[in-house]
């Protein structure tokens, strides 16, 4: 993965020490991103993001980026502070909860409705919260009656989010810190999921136990003032607004991107990808030769040269091509002309020059673009040409030629 996207190795040249990739399209894949410790956003702070979006599309006068309104406009109620924005997408069983509420408090919603949903729909379901969202995903359809009655139900937060975490990562990994700082689990021993689960369940009732408890809760979650937020919810204070979409909005997508174990990409090359490759056809540079009196000689780029080609010294048509660094060829092309004696390697680099000026006769440039790709002769070219519909298609037919080439390279005999 590079830059976000997902590319393929297809040849690794340990003489040029080069590794040759493609990109890859309609691999369904996740991105990688930052799973690690983050600074908590408190709730505060949550509350003024809120206050800023709605900001944006009130006040005409308040400076921002360009697309935040444009984004913020395809959701029908901003997420704030007094509404909480709750996206269902049926497709994908999952939902998206809008709650500007910190980093803490949504946390400890996102362990309050996955363990309450686990336990009416008796299928798991996975939860990931930021400070401005929670999403929740199952193999079968999450109600909004179910979810509904989580944030008006009353219940003792603090006694369910403990149950909550009992065999979850976060415990396991808590428990064997403290166990450490007890004396219980030597310093230098390796984190072990069993051994700290185990150490957890036999001394269920001490101080480790306890106090494992008591130092996740005290970093990770906010009981409190998440009790605070459902009193809110049940006295209307906070409003819930249920929303069945046919997919995400651009306010939900931070969250579900790097969560979805699905997505929609292109089956094909991209157009980005093929304008990337039209570019660099475009800026190849070629040495072309008047094949038929081999007096004139000019190097150029491919987008330089007009589509009908002609030799500025006898007027000929059969204008051939080779690259830039070449030589050799124009002193080729006067031996054979003069007569002279070569020899049979000058020979095949003449037949072959020989064949690029009949495809450049023929096909104009549209013949030097596909010359110009990466290991392409004059065979694989005129194939290439002769079955030309357009030019998207050209460039992709020269992309996969230039795969091709590169991928069984390593299998050829170099003489």
């Amino acid at each position: 993965i590079l830059k976000g996207t997902q590319w393929r190795i297809i040849s690794v040249d340990d003489n040029k020490l080069q590794v040759n990739v493609e990109q890859v399209f309609g691999s369904p894949i996740n991105i990688p991103h930052w799973v690690g410790e983050m600074i908590p956003v408190d709730y505060e702070t949550a509350v003024e993001v809120g206050k800023l979006r709605n900001k944006v599309l009130e006040d005409s006068n308040f400076k921002f980026e360009s697309d935040i309104r444009n984004t913020l406009q395809k959701i029908p109620i901003v997420p704030d502070a007094r509404n909480i924005v709750i996206e269902s997408v049926i497709s994908k069983n999952a939902v998206v909860i809008h709650s500007t509420l910190g980093t803490k408090i949504n946390n400890t919603l996102s362990s309050l409705l996955s363990t309450f949903l686990a336990s009416y729909v008796g299928h798991l379901v996975e939860t990931k919260s930021d400070p401005y969202r929670i999403l929740l995903s199952s193999s079968v359809r999450l109600s909004k009656g179910n979810i509904e009655k989580i944030f008006y139900d009353e219940y003792d937060v603090e006694t369910i989010l403990i149950a909550s975490l009992a065999n979850t990562y976060n415990l396991n990994w808590r428990v064997w810190i403290v166990s450490k700082k007890f004396g219980l689990v030597d310093k230098n021993v390796v984190y072990d999921k069993r051994l700290a689960r185990f150490i957890y369940d036999r001394y269920s009732k001490t101080a480790i136990s306890k106090e494992s408890i008591r130092e996740l809760i005290h970093d990770k979650f906010d009981v409190k003032s998440t009790q605070e937020v459902l009193r809110k919810i049940r006295n209307k204070e906070i409003s819930i607004h249920w929303l069945d979409l046919s997919d995400f909005s651009p306010v939900a997508q931070s969250i579900v991107e790097h969560h979805s174990k699905s997505s929609s990409t292109p089956l094909s090359i991209e157009r980005g990808v093929l304008e990337l490759i039209k570019d660099r056809l475009d800026k190849t540079k070629h040495r072309l030769i008047c094949i038929r009196c081999g007096k004139w000689e000019r190097l150029v780029e491919t987008r330089e040269v007009m589509d009908s080609i002609s030799c500025k010294k006898c007027g000929s048509r059969l204008i051939t091509t080779t690259f830039s660094s070449d030589y050799e060829l124009s002193k080729i092309i006067s031996n054979k002309l003069r007569g002279s004696e070569i020899n049979s390697e000058q020979n095949h680099k003449f037949e072959r020059a020989w064949k690029a000026a009949s495809l450049i006769n023929n096909f104009g440039k549209k013949a030097l673009t596909v010359l110009s790709g990466y290991g392409i002769g004059v065979e694989t070219a005129a194939r290439i040409l002769r079955n030309y519909v357009d030019d998207e298609n050209l460039y992709k037919n020269i992309y996969d030629a230039e795969r091709q080439y590169v991928t069984t390279r390593g299998f050829w005999n170099d003489k």
